[in-house]
């Protein structure tokens, strides 16, 4: 589609009111996308075990990704009621499966709290040092948040390194069902094949409940739970969209790269995207031989079968993508003028000369060890029951950390995820 809006990236929800919506084409008032004071289109949004999901009813109705509901899929899968394959419905309320391992999150309100994380550190040089005092401030901030309301769980994120940051804070839904999941060659059409580019076919939605105690608390799976009320929900526009539609996607994106200097994207096209690409290919082609003999077996690697693949699709369009445009080149020369921009201020050479220096020094010591990094790195994601061991002793560890006034508020907000992580071996 053609658009003449020049605006792009990930915005805050709190930054919106910056950028011109409305000559982009936005026919509703920006405070009815987001608006702190009431309710708005954001309160209809959920975190759906890591993906975004939508509410699309008042009974707690959700939509979200096929591929994000495979995992709970998988785990209410045998070989006799094989949902993964087969796709699943429920006909009523009572007939929908628990999904075990997924939560839902739910914004319940959030505030830029820069000032506060940045003032920790405003008379400190050293880059670890500042590191380590802005991570503190940050878990403590959160700490804080949950003590003040226990109802809720906390969580400060980086919006932007060393610039900006946001205090979240989330009601979570510990019952979550399935309610409809497409037959996977309907949720996964095209496979890997179509992953990743465009356009595509594939049915990839599938749609489960939140569900909370009469008394509208979260709570643990019960067939006492009633269907969670959300503030808002969507309504699905049958007709979909036309030419030179507004089209806005609010959701919960992961990461961006895109103000990391020239040597972190080398370090991605030479070392870490062929090697994780070369050892997910291998361990797929490992599990998908053992999964041949057992359907049991089949099933239990499904989800981490999917996930290597998924992740090996991605890597290897970057690569290409990297390769074809010369990302590399085009970074070198941002870094190369940003130098220049440095040593032409007196002030800003004085401050930051060393800069370009200090991070070709920082990634010759990574790229020294890269190999050996890597491979540790994934010994934990790889093998279960040492990514479980080490999430105890951090749990742990952690814990040991706090004073004695913020152990229990902590212990609460976080054993669950612990249990669920174990379950899930």
């Amino acid at each position: 589609f053609g658009y003449n809006f020049r605006e792009e990236g990930m915005f805050p929800l709190s930054e919106i009111s910056k950028i011109d919506l409305k000559k982009a084409g936005l026919k509703i008032e920006p405070n009815e996308v987001y608006n702190p004071n009431g309710i708005s289109l954001v309160d209809a949004l959920v975190n759906v075990g890591g993906c975004t999901g939508s509410f699309v009813s008042n009974e707690g109705l959700i939509i979200t990704n096929h591929h994000c509901a495979f995992s709970a899929v998988q785990l209410a899968s045998t070989p006799e009621n094989d949902y993964l394959n087969n796709g699943f419905v429920a006909k009523t309320k009572e007939q929908e499966l628990e999904a075990k391992g997924l939560t839902c999150r739910i914004t319940d309100s959030y505030e830029d709290v820069s000032d506060k994380v940045l003032g920790a550190v405003a008379q400190i040089d050293d880059p670890a040092t500042r590191l380590q005092v802005i991570n503190n401030a940050m878990k403590n901030l959160a700490l804080e948040a949950e003590k003040n309301d226990p109802s809720i769980k906390a969580e400060v994120s980086e919006m932007f390194i060393g610039k900006s940051y946001v205090l979240f804070k989330y009601k979570t839904i510990l019952d979550v069902r399935l309610v409809y999941v497409p037959n996977r060659k309907i949720g996964e059409y095209g496979g890997e094949t179509d992953n990743w580019v465009w356009p595509r076919h594939t049915g990839d939605y599938s749609f489960m409940r939140a569900y909370v105690a009469k008394d509208g608390k979260p709570a643990k799976y019960s067939k006492d739970n009633i269907p969670y009320t959300p503030k808002k929900f969507l309504k699905v526009n049958p007709a979909g969209t036309t030419e030179e539609d507004f089209v806005f996607i609010l959701g919960y994106p992961g990461r961006t790269f895109r103000h990391r200097p020239a040597q972190f994207i080398e370090y991605q096209q030479k070392y870490l995207l062929p090697y994780t690409s070369e050892l997910y290919d291998f361990q797929n082609s490992t599990m998908e031989n053992v999964g041949k003999k057992d359907k049991s077996t089949e099933l239990k690697l499904a989800t981490r079968i999917k996930r290597n693949a998924n992740v090996m699709k991605n890597y290897r369009g970057k690569l290409k993508g990297l390769k074809d445009i010369d990302l590399v080149g085009q970074k070198t020369q941002e870094d190369a003028d940003l130098a220049q921009f440095i040593n032409n201020n007196v002030d800003l050479k004085a401050k930051y000369g060393n800069l370009m220096t200090d991070i070709d020094q920082l990634y010759k010591q990574i790229n020294g060890d890269v190999y050996r990094d890597m491979w540790l790195g994934q010994i934990y994601t790889s093998t279960s029951l040492l990514n479980v061991s080490k999430q105890i002793n951090g749990f742990k560890s952690e814990l040991d950390k706090l004073p004695a006034s913020q152990k229990e508020t902590f212990f609460k907000n976080n054993i669950d995820k612990l249990i669920q992580t174990k379950d899930q071996v």
